[in-house]
C-alpha cells in the first residue's frame, strides 16, 4: 500500500485504508489517556478511533498548507492529489462526513463528562478540517524517484552498523572457542537468532540489503548456537537449568521465534524498529549481567563490546537519516537540524519510544565498555590485545 501511495499508483481503497491508519502519539489520544479499566470504556475506545483518523488528515492538511521542501506523498492530501487531481478536496471531504458520522455515532454513547472532552479535543485538533482545504500542488510532492530510494547517508550508516556488528560477531565466535562458552547473555541470544531469521527469511526476504545481511547475520547466530548448544550446560552445574539445558534450548527457540515475528506483525514493525532495538535494550542490561555473574571477562571482548556499541549508534544514525533526508537531498542543512528533526519526529520508523530505548541502550553500552576494561586490566590482560 505504501508503495502504491508512494508511486502515485492508489487505489480508492488503499487510500481510505490510509486515513485509517492514524498514529497513536496525536494530541487527541494524549488528552483523553486514561487507563481502560472502567465501564464505558469499550464505547470511548469506539469514538476514539474514527477521532483518530480525523486528527491524522487535519494533521496532514496543515503539513500540506504549510510545509516548505517538498511534500512527501504519503502526506494524506497528498495522496488524494496523486490520485484525483482537482478533485482531491472533493474527494477528502466525503472521507472527513463518513469518519465525522462515524465520530458522532460514537459521541452517543459515552458519558457526559467523556463527550464534553472529545468535543473540546477535537475542536482543537481538527480545526484544520473546517477550514478551506489547500490547493492540490503536485509540482510540490516529493519526487518519485526520491520517495522510492533512501538517501546515500542512510546506505552509508547501514553498513558501518554492520561493519560494527561484523566486529563483534567475529570477537564473538572467537572468544567463544578460545574461552568455551559462549559471548551474548542467553535470553539476548535466542531473541536476535530468531530476529535475523525472520527478519532475513519471513520478512520480505531479500527485499534490500538489510534484510540481505540479517540472512548473513543469521548464518553466524547459527555458529553463535552451537557454542551455546555446546558449552551452555556447563554454565549452570548442579542446576535443573544445566541438567534440562538443551531440551530448554529448543523450546526457548520456539518461543523467541513466535513472540518476534508476531512482534513484527502486531505493532506494525516492518523495518524491525522497535523489535530491533527492544532486543539491543535488553541485549545492553543483559551484558551488565552477565559479567557481573561470571565475575570475569571470559567470553566477553573490547571488540565485542565496541562493535556492538558502533553498530547500534549506526543504526540510530541511519534511522534518523531516513526521515531526514532524501535520495535527492543526502545529507541535512545542518547537523542542529539533523539533532532538532530527529529527536522530535513523532512517526515510525522513528518514534518517541524508539528514541528512548536507543537512548538507554547507548548510556548501557557505555557503561559496559568501561566495566569490561576494568575487569579486565584488573585480570591483567591487555584490553585491545585481547580479541
Amino acid at each position: 500500500m505504501e508503495f502504491a501511495i508512494r508511486a502515485g499508483e492508489a487505489k480508492p481503497e488503499q487510500l481510505r485504508r490510509l486515513v485509517e491508519l492514524a498514529p497513536s502519539e496525536l494530541r487527541i489520544v494524549r488528552d483523553l489517556g486514561r487507563p481502560w479499566d472502567h465501564d464505558g470504556d469499550e464505547e470511548l475506545r469506539e469514538a476514539l478511533r474514527p477521532a483518530e483518523s480525523l486528527a491524522y488528515v487535519a494533521w496532514d492538511l496543515k503539513q500540506y498548507a504549510s510545509a516548505t521542501e517538498p511534500i512527501k506523498r504519503t502526506n494524506i492530501y497528498a495522496a488524494f492529489v496523486e490520485t484525483y487531481g482537482d478533485t482531491a478536496a472533493e474527494r477528502v471531504r466525503e472521507e472527513v462526513a463518513y469518519f465525522e458520522a462515524q465520530f458522532e455515532r460514537g459521541l452517543r454513547s459515552v458519558g457526559v463528562a467523556d463527550r464534553e472532552r472529545l468535543e473540546r479535543a477535537f475542536a482543537l485538533t481538527c480545526a484544520p478540517l473546517r477550514d478551506a482545504l489547500p490547493d492540490p500542488a503536485a509540482d510540490r510532492h516529493e519526487e518519485r524517484n526520491a520517495a522510492e530510494g533512501v538517501s546515500s547517508a542512510v546506505v552509508l550508516f547501514g553498513l558501518l552498523c554492520a561493519l560494527g556488528w561484523l566486529v563483534a560477531y567475529v570477537a564473538i565466535v572467537y572468544r567463544g572457542f578460545a574461552d568455551q562458552t559462549y559471548g551474548v547473555p542467553l535470553a539476548a541470544f535466542f531473541a536476535n537468532l530468531t530476529w535475523e531469521f525472520a527478519y532475513g527469511f519471513l520478512l520480505d526476504p531479500l527485499g534490500d540489503y538489510f534484510h540481505t545481511a540479517s540472512i548473513a547475520g543469521f548464518l553466524v547466530d547459527v555458529v553463535i548456537a552451537w557454542q551455546v548448544w555446546k558449552y551452555g550446560a556447563a554454565q549452570f552445574p548442579n542446576s535443573t537449568l544445566g541438567r534440562y539445558f538443551r531440551p530448554l534450548f529448543g523450546v526457548c527457540v520456539a518461543a523467541a521465534l513466535s513472540v518476534n515475528y508476531h512482534a513484527f506483525i502486531d505493532l506494525a514493525d516492518p523495518d524491525g524498529e522497535y523489535t530491533g532495538f527492544g532486543i539491543n535494550l535488553m541485549m545492553s542490561i543483559l551484558y551488565l549481567k552477565m559479567l557481573e555473574d561470571r565475575g570475569s571477562p571470559a567470553g566477553q571482548s573490547m571488540y565485542i563490546a565496541v562493535g556492538k556499541w558502533l553498530g547500534t549508534l549506526c543504526a540510530w544514525i541511519a534511522t534518523a537519516l531516513t526521515v531526514t533526508t532524501s535520495s535527492q537531498r543526502t545529507w541535512p542543512t545542518s547537523w542542529s537540524e539533523f539533532v532538532r528533526k530527529s529527536l522530535g519526529h513523532r512517526s515510525y520508523p522513528l518514534t518517541p519510544l524508539i528514541n528512548v530505548m536507543y537512548a538507554w541502550t547507548f548510556l548501557l553500552d557505555v557503561a559496559y565498555c568501561v566495566l569490561l576494561h576494568r575487569s579486565l586490566k584488573a585480570a591483567g590482560m591487555s584490553p585491545w590485545r585481547r580479541l
